[in-house]
């Protein structure tokens, strides 16, 4: 393994309203969020386009804001995969993919992730088979399945696996077990617990950039025991030449920081390196974080 081998760093969103006293500059301006959001972490899911998509503006100006090697894993609209389904919407994913032509010029595009609802069974799989037929070389994709059909180790998961492998497209990992293991003590943890999906673990890089989204406790020391798990594959992806990503989330992403910290902290322990591109060394965004305590 390369001492340069790098994990990509990134929370679920690049700006929340607790950050602005507590991570962010005091009083910046909320258009200046995701550029010095850019300064401490590598990437972001950038969930806003599942919701409603940016005007070309938007998206030149998120591209401006951040430098080439920044990477977005933004995924396709709710409109695509949960409404008109995946065989209806030609036109919508098309015109999807075009939006961002200029973050896929400059290559700032990870993935673009295809979130795929619980009703997305087995016998689903063929229109997923063809948007990977057409797309798959054109952008950068990655998949993430809720249905039981694709966590049960039976021929649809084996089918799917295989499907993923063929056109090198990742299959994204999603642990929940840290916030379903939380009581359900206040607003947060009850709507975390009501929209993640309760699903098995299951770790498989399927293409060349595996995809962690960890979903974790607010209690943040109490992720610790969840997190030793993963530490052996990510030092197993970089030995594999993989890129692999982490994408950090609590209940409402309040302490987010906070829990980056110790995933940081385990992974650089374990690894023996600091395996983050930061623009800033880890001393350096220790002392940037303040007050928070040294959130890096």
């Amino acid at each position: 393994m390369s001492a340069n081998a790098l994990i990509q760093l990134g929370c679920p969103q690049w700006s929340h309203p607790n950050w602005q006293n507590s991570f962010f500059t005091a009083k910046l301006a909320q258009n200046k969020h995701l550029s010095e959001y850019a300064q401490f972490y590598t990437s972001v899911e950038g969930n806003t386009t599942f919701y409603a998509l940016p005007s070309a503006q938007t998206v030149l100006n998120w591209s401006n804001q951040v430098t080439d090697d920044f990477k977005f894993c933004f995924k396709l609209p709710q409109l695509v995969t949960h409404k008109q389904g995946l065989a209806a919407s030609h036109t919508e994913i098309k015109q999807f993919f075009q939006l961002f032509e200029p973050m896929l010029n400059k290559q700032q595009i990870a993935a673009f992730q295809v979130q795929l609802p619980p009703y997305f069974s087995a016998q689903h799989l063929p229109e997923l088979t063809q948007l990977l037929a057409i797309y798959s070389q054109q952008v950068p994709l990655a998949v993430e399945v809720r249905h039981p059909d694709f966590f049960n180790k039976g021929e649809a998961e084996k089918a799917l696996n295989r499907l993923l492998i063929e056109h090198n497209v990742d299959r994204v990992m999603i642990d929940t077990r840290p916030v379903h293991s939380q009581s359900p003590d206040n607003a947060a943890i009850i709507d975390a617990q009501q929209k993640k999906p309760k699903v098995p673990v299951h770790v498989i890089a399927t293409g060349a950039k595996p995809i962690v989204r960890f979903i974790g406790q607010t209690d943040i020391n109490a992720n610790i025991e969840f997190i030793k798990p993963w530490l052996k594959h990510f030092k197993l992806w970089l030995q594999q030449g993989k890129q692999p990503y982490l994408f950090v989330h609590t209940a409402d992403n309040a302490q987010v920081h906070s829990l980056t910290k110790v995933w940081l902290n385990m992974l650089t322990e374990t690894l023996g390196y600091y395996p983050f591109k930061n623009k800033l060394t880890p001393q350096e965004l220790a002392e940037r974080a303040q007050p928070q305590a040294n959130l890096f």
